[in-house]
C-alpha cells in the first residue's frame, strides 16, 4: 500500500536521534517496516526521554530522515521519577500538543490512518478524538493496564479514594477506547480488559498481537571481544548461569534471586552462579545486598555482541518481577530467542505462557525458597534441556518480530480502507 499516510502515536521507546546503538523495540521496528512498504510515517513522541531522563530538545521539533519518515517530538515537561505529578503532568501535555499541532495539519496531509500505543492514556485518547473528528481510523494498541497500574502502589482499602482521584485518567481512557475503530493488545487479557473500558464485544477489528524480539547479530570476532571482556569479572562458563538482563527499575525484583544465590551458597552448592546485566535506580542497593557472595557477578550496562555471548552459556533466563506487574515483558522473548528456559515469578498471563509452552518454571516473588526449589526442579534429568528446545521453538512459530509485526502491519493498513465508514 505505497504512499498511505501513517501517524504513529508513542512514548518511551529508543529514538534514531538518541545517542548509542539502542535497538529497536515494537514501534521502531514497525516504523521501519512501514516505510520500507513504501508508507509515509510521522512518529509522535515526546521531546524528553524517558529512559534517560532528559530533553531531547527544548520545543516542539520535527526531524525528517529521508522523504517518507518523520519524527515529530511534542515539548513536554521533564520528570525525575516514573510516579510523580510532573509526569502526569506531562502525560496531559502531550495529549494538548498533539492536538494543537494535528489541528493545524492541512486536509492533505492528515493520515489515513493512526496507530497509538497506550499509555500513554492522553496520547490514545487525543488520537481517537482526532480521528473521529476527521473520518480517520484510528487503532489502540494496549501495552499496559493504565491507569489501573497506579492503584496498585495504594493499600486495598485507599483503592477507591484513589480511583476517583485519578478520574480525570479513567475518563481519558474510555475516550480513547470508545472511539478507536480497532483495539489491539499484548496479550488476551489485556485485550479483555480494554474491551470492557470499550463497552463493547470484540469484533474482527480486534486482535492480539504479542510482543516480538527481533533476532540480534553480532560478528564472531565482537562476540569473541565481549567474552573477553565480561570474563575477567568472574563469569564461568562451566557453572549453570542464572542471568538477569534488563533495567533494574521499580518492578523488577532482584532481591529474591540474590537471596535464592545466599541460599545456593549456604548449602555449599557451587553448581550455580548469578550474572546480573543492567543498571537502573536499585543498583547500589543490590550490589550491597550480594557483597560477599561467591556465586553472583554484576555485568553493568552491556551490548549486543555481550548479550549474544552470555546467553549462549547460560542455563536459565530470570524474569523476576514484583508483585503487581501484570504485563508481559520483553525480556521473555529475548531470553526465548536464545533458546533460555525461563524463571519466572508472576503468573498472569506470562505465566501462562510458559505453562502452555512448557518452556520455563515459576516461583513466587519475595520467596527465595521457592526460586530455589524451581531451580531444583529444573534440574531435573532431561527438564532443562526439553524446555530450552520448547522455549526456542515457541520464539521461532509466535514471537519473531519478523513474524509478529507484518501480521500487525497488515491489520493497521486494511483499516487505512474504511475512512468513510467511520467518523461523526
Amino acid at each position: 500500500m505505497s504512499g498511505v499516510k501513517v501517524w504513529i502515536l508513542n512514548v518511551g521507546e529508543p529514538m534514531a536521534v538518541d545517542q548509542g546503538a539502542e535497538r529497536k523495540l515494537r514501534m521502531g521496528l514497525v516504523a521501519d517496516a512501514l516505510v520500507a512498504r513504501g508508507c509515509e510515517v510521522t512518529w509522535w513522541t515526546s521531546s524528553f526521554d524517558h529512559n534517560y531522563k532528559r530533553q531531547r530538545y527544548n520545543s516542539d521539533t520535527k526531524i525528517s530522515f529521508g522523504e517518507r519518515y518523520v519524527l515529530q517530538f511534542l515539548h513536554a515537561r521533564s520528570y525525575s521519577s516514573n510516579i510523580s505529578l510532573n509526569r502526569l503532568i506531562n502525560h496531559h501535555q502531550l495529549g494538548r500538543a498533539f492536538e494543537r499541532l494535528a489541528n493545524e495539519t492541512s486536509a492533505a496531509d492528515r493520515p489515513d490512518v493512526i496507530f497509538a500505543t497506550m499509555p500513554i492514556v492522553e496520547l490514545a485518547a487525543a488520537a481517537s478524538r482526532y480521528g473521529r473528528k476527521h473520518g480517520i481510523p484510528v487503532v489502540i494498541d494496549v501495552r499496559d493496564l493504565h491507569p489501573d497500574i497506579y492503584l496498585t502502589l495504594v493499600p486495598r482499602f485507599a483503592r477507591p479514594v484513589a480511583k476517583l482521584a485519578l478520574g480525570r485518567m479513567y475518563g481519558e481512557l474510555k475516550t480513547s477506547l470508545r472511539l478507536a475503530t480497532s483495539i489491539i493488545a499484548i496479550a488476551p487479557s489485556f485485550l479483555r480488559w480494554a474491551l470492557r473500558h470499550a463497552g463493547r464485544s470484540a469484533t474482527d477489528r480486534d486482535a492480539v498481537f504479542p510482543l516480538a524480539y527481533p533476532e540480534i547479530h553480532a560478528s564472531p570476532e565482537d562476540v569473541t571481544a565481549a567474552a573477553q571482556e565480561l570474563s575477567p569479572l568472574g563469569i564461568r562458563a562451566d557453572r549453570k548461569i542464572l542471568w538477569y538482563v534488563g533495567t533494574f527499575n521499580r518492578w523488577i525484583d532482584l532481591e529474591t534471586p540474590i537471596e535464592a544465590a545466599r541460599l545456593l551458597a549456604k548449602r555449599g552448592n557451587d553448581d550455580f552462579q548469578l550474572v546480573i546485566s543492567g543498571s537502573g535506580d536499585f543498583d547500589s542497593q543490590w550490589r550491597t545486598l550480594a557483597a560477599g557472595l561467591p556465586n553472583v557477578v554484576f555485568t553493568g550496562w552491556i551490548g549486543v555482541p555481550h548479550i549474544i555471548w552470555l546467553r549462549s552459556i547460560a542455563w536459565a533466563g530470570l524474569a523476576p518481577y514484583r508483585v503487581g506487574f501484570h504485563t508481559v515483558g520483553n525480556k521473555l522473548f529475548e531470553y526465548m530467542a536464545g533458546g533460555l528456559p525461563i524463571l519466572l515469578s508472576i503468573a498472569g498471563d506470562a505465566g501462562a505462557m510458559i505453562k502452555r509452552h512448557d518452556c520455563g518454571l515459576g516461583y513466587e516473588a519475595r520467596k527465595p525458597e521457592t526460586l530455589v526449589t524451581a531451580i531444583e526442579a529444573m534440574s531435573a534429568d532431561g527438564a532443562r534441556e526439553r524446555m530450552a528446545a520448547n522455549s526456542l521453538s515457541a520464539y521461532r512459530e509466535n514471537y519473531a518480530a519478523e513474524k509478529v509485526y507484518p501480521e500487525m502491519i497488515d491489520h493497521v493498513l486494511k483499516l487505512a480502507n474504511a475512512r468513510v465508514s467511520v467518523g461523526v
